[in-house]
């Protein structure tokens, strides 16, 4: 199928495709959101015969990439949210309903594409230097582009469990709460 020039981009940054994948790569617009979708096209062949059982077990085991390393955990604001504090404090009393209640709330103010992109970087570099396979990345990659991502949820729970004591970081260092 053709793409015309004045069409939505078909790697889904929501741009003109003359202005995205169309355009020359010096001249291509660079936004995080356009960048986020053409990784998503770039991995995407690494799924290639990979069968649904096997897709649902690599989805599986994206969720636990942020307890590989600390790149992979969304970065916390500097000075801690109030939604942030109401999860840590549940994951510590072991509330796992109000956590979870919690750990929605802080994601809206610390989701955004900005760090989806930060997060897609560091699963490509692990992919690099051989700590996560091909068709692993491709998944986290892909999952990094759809609105309910399981992975930034996943970031944010391990990154605020480290920072809460709760859990070691990759190395197995335990953060003083």
């Amino acid at each position: 199928m053709k793409v015309g020039r004045n069409s939505p981009c078909p790697c889904g940054s929501q741009l003109k495709a003359k202005r995205c994948c169309l355009a020359e790569p010096d001249r291509r617009i660079t936004t995080p959101r356009a960048t986020l979708a053409r990784l998503q096209s770039d991995v995407a062949p690494d799924l290639a015969g990979i069968d649904r059982n096997a897709l649902r077990s690599l989805y599986d085991e994206m969720i636990y990439l942020p307890e590989l390393d600390m790149s992979l955990h969304l970065r916390l604001p500097g000075l801690r949210t109030p939604e942030i504090d109401r999860a840590a404090h549940a994951i510590t009393d072991g509330d796992g309903d109000r956590f979870d209640t919690a750990l929605h709330d802080a994601r809206s103010a610390v989701d955004s594409i900005e760090r989806r992109l930060e997060l897609a970087q560091a699963v490509i570099a692990l992919r690099e230097v051989g700590l996560v396979n091909r068709p692993l990345a491709a998944i986290a990659i892909i999952d990094l582009n759809q609105p309910d991502s399981a992975l930034v949820t996943s970031a944010l729970a391990q990154a605020i469990a480290v920072a809460a004591g709760d859990e070691p970081t990759p190395t197995g260092l335990l953060v003083a709460s």
